[in-house]
């Protein structure tokens, strides 16, 4: 009896269970989803089945607030028009058709997030037609079924599916089809997407001529791809990153085009690229990051172009398009070369000695020596009239231009008082560079990662009557200081950002392990990409509440944060990367009190273990944004400054939206039901009110 008893209430359990996690709705109508949805549901569901009339709405809620679901079934859903900015492309004002499993389906632009989630889903048998970016970054999504009635799908909708196995094409379908789980259009003649997790060899079938953007990007698990005999040309990224392209490369006689960056990050690729006599269009870091080619072989009858010596020229040897990576020890650039293209020589990190400039050369690109470490010098044939080189650093002729610096400099360098620009990763990896760099007044351009990694550099100084920098105790801004730009590797301990400050440039303290504290102060409004990154000294860090852009990477590998405050109210969007290799489960996070429900929520903030809410300003007479001005009323709040079509939304900390008023004058008034405190939103622009 008791073990009778005992199934009874287990099997009873299992079902109680089982209805918290699987739910199926029937909607009348369309973007009325989320009524049939309780909290318990929002938390709890992972399979999800919906029928009746839905619309982008209804897929955006599914999206945003669904979050553990793993499989959704539409199959006796329809989806209907929607017109309006509550759709999947958040805040953005669009039309979405009817019978269109929407653009930006699971991912969201405004809050760069994705549904890792998602493992399964059956489509409504009725859409026409999948959007745009509609499983952008579903990595955990394993097969797709495409209806039959299916006529178009957008750019990149199944991009980074890590977890993509298989597509099944219905055989009713006339514009697609499928093969061994690749997706095809319906002759056959063009391969659109091979599913980034398919494994062993592959043939491309003998009847695909072109081969579509980033169709086999990504797909790491492959051992081999065979490309056939009747291809003609591929997209963009083609094959960037794929495994299966490895040791020789042999691109079929008939191949005319080559996308930009086909085959860039082919990391296989171990041997020779044999161009054909038909190609005439090779794409733009077509062989980028293929750090282990060892040679280019071109078809003598080839009119475009042509190799010797391993690499790649134009047919008359008067452009250097490609050294390939794997290249070994001396080189002599041919006296014919006019032209060096840009990443010519990138991370050829084999190449020894002294790179010579011949006499005719012209003209050399952004990047064209970056990543050569092995490089000692560069020299110019005298007679050169564009470029000249001294203790062993590459300039132009009038040394207005600095265009590479060999990675074994030592000592303190002078850029000449002349100098103009200096060219991306000029600098780059130079650590025994030493001392301090004094910028002229001259320059008004730093390309990106010029100083990227001098580590034994100790500051930055500048001329006073430069008009584009300026530098303070090392560290280098634009001239009014608004924009910091680069902090020196060889800072330590404490430094505070000074009031001036709003934007955090990119990758401005980069690497600066040294640093234990950063204090940044409330006039910060932009953190740019890469920041912090590797800013491994530092323990705490408050992020101020006008900051209203973080980019990506911003903090990535802050590996010892354990408190990080962010003292705005509504959450700042923030990607993936952002917060990636931050410890969630260590690090402290404080946010502004009455918010911990909006972090809890909001994209990669909820996954902090450890949210706490501390005494931010909540004042009743805030200036915020583009000098917005918010005041306490009797029975509401007074909004001045706006201008003609702001928007403003009031929320509850809980997300509720309250109000959205669009403004016809400076001046808007707002009534209040309750007391509290509140989001204001108007625009970009956040801040947190108590009522």
């Amino acid at each position: 009896m008791r073990k009778s008893l005992l199934l009874s209430f287990c099997v009873l359990f299992s079902l109680i269970l089982q209805a918290q996690i699987s739910k199926s709705v029937y909607v009348t109508t369309a973007g009325t989803l989320a009524k049939h949805l309780n909290e318990s549901d929002r938390t709890n569901l992972i399979n999800l089945s919906v029928a009746g009339n839905i619309d982008s709405r209804d897929i955006a809620f599914i999206r945003d607030h669904i979050k553990k679901v793993s499989s959704l079934n539409f199959t006796d859903a329809i989806i209907n028009f929607y017109s309006g900015t509550d759709g999947t492309n958040t805040g953005t004002q669009a039309s979405y058709p009817a019978n269109e499993f929407p653009a930006y389906a699971f991912y969201n632009p405004a809050l760069l997030s994705y549904k890792p989630s998602l493992t399964m889903i059956t489509l409504p048998p009725t859409i026409k037609s999948i959007g745009e970016l509609a499983f952008y970054y579903c990595w955990n999504l394993t097969s797709i079924n495409v209806p039959a009635s299916v006529k178009s799908i957008g750019e990149y909708a199944f991009y980074g599916c890590y977890a993509l196995s298989s597509f099944s094409v219905n055989s009713s379908n006339t514009r697609y089809s499928s093969s061994n789980g690749v997706l095809f259009n319906k002759t056959q003649d063009t391969l659109l997407v091979c599913p980034n997790a398919k494994t062993g060899s592959y043939t491309i079938p003998s009847t695909v001529k072109h081969i579509a953007n980033s169709a086999f990007e990504n797909c790491y698990s492959l051992t081999a791809v065979t490309l056939p005999t009747s291809l003609i040309s591929t997209g963009t990224y083609a094959f960037a990153y794929c495994s299966g392209i490895f040791g020789d490369l042999t691109i079929p006689n008939g191949v005319t085009t080559l996308g930009d960056g086909a085959f860039y990050g082919c990391y296989n690729l171990t041997g020779t690229v044999t161009v054909p006599a038909t190609l005439i269009t090779l794409g733009a870091y077509c062989f980028m990051e293929c750090n282990n080619l060892k040679s280019f072989s071109v078809n003598a009858s080839n009119p475009d172009y042509a190799s010797s010596n391993d690499i790649l020229y134009s047919k008359n040897l008067d452009t250097l398009f490609i050294c390939p990576g794997a290249k070994t020890g001396l080189f002599t650039i041919p006296n014919s070369v006019k032209l060096i293209g840009s990443h010519a020589f990138y991370k050829c990190s084999k190449l020894t000695g002294t790179i010579t400039i011949p006499l005719t050369t012209d003209y050399i690109g952004y990047y064209a020596f970056y990543g050569c470490p092995q490089i000692g010098a560069y020299a110019v044939n005298a007679l050169n009239p564009y470029f000249t080189a001294e203790n062993g650093i590459l300039y132009s002729k009038s040394k207005d231009r600095i265009i590479i610096c060999p990675t074994a400099k030592t000592g303190t360098i002078t850029l000449p008082q002349n100098t103009i620009s200096v060219d991306p990763g000029a600098f780059n990896n130079c650590t025994g560079i030493t001392g301090n760099i004094h910028l002229p007044a001259s320059l008004n351009y730093l390309g990106e990662y010029a100083f990227y990694n001098c580590s034994a550099i100790n500051g930055f100084t500048v001329d006073d009557t430069n008009q584009y920098f300026s530098a303070a105790d090392g560290v280098l801004f634009s001239k009014n200081q608004e924009q910091l730009y680069l902090c020196p590797l060889n800072k330590a301990g404490a430094y505070s950002v000074p009031s001036s400050v709003k934007h955090i440039g990119y990758a401005a303290f980069d690497g600066c392990s040294k640093l234990t504290e950063i204090n940044l102060t409330d006039n910060i409004q932009k953190i740019g990409e890469y920041a912090f990154e590797y800013c491994t000294g530092i323990s705490s860090l408050t992020i101020p509440k006008n900051t209203d852009s973080i980019g990506a990477g911003a903090f990535y590998a802050c590996s010892n944060l354990i408190n990080l405050g962010v003292a705005k109210a509504f959450p700042p969007v923030v990607d993936y990367y952002t917060l990636d290799l931050v410890s969630k489960t260590n690090c402290n996070l404080a946010v502004p009190t009455g918010s911990l429900i909006l972090y809890r929520s909001a994209p990669y903030w909820g996954e902090f273990a450890n949210i706490t809410e501390v005494n931010f300003n909540t004042s009743t007479h805030i200036t915020f944004g583009q000098s917005y001005q918010c005041f306490k009323t009797r029975d509401g709040l007074t909004i001045k400054n706006l201008k003609q079509d702001d928007y403003v939304e009031i929320y509850t900390l809980q997300g509720l939206s309250l109000t959205k008023q669009r403004a016809f004058t400076e001046v808007m008034n707002l009534h209040l039901p309750v007391k509290g405190i509140f989001i204001v939103k108007i625009g970009e622009f956040t801040e947190k009110i108590m009522f």
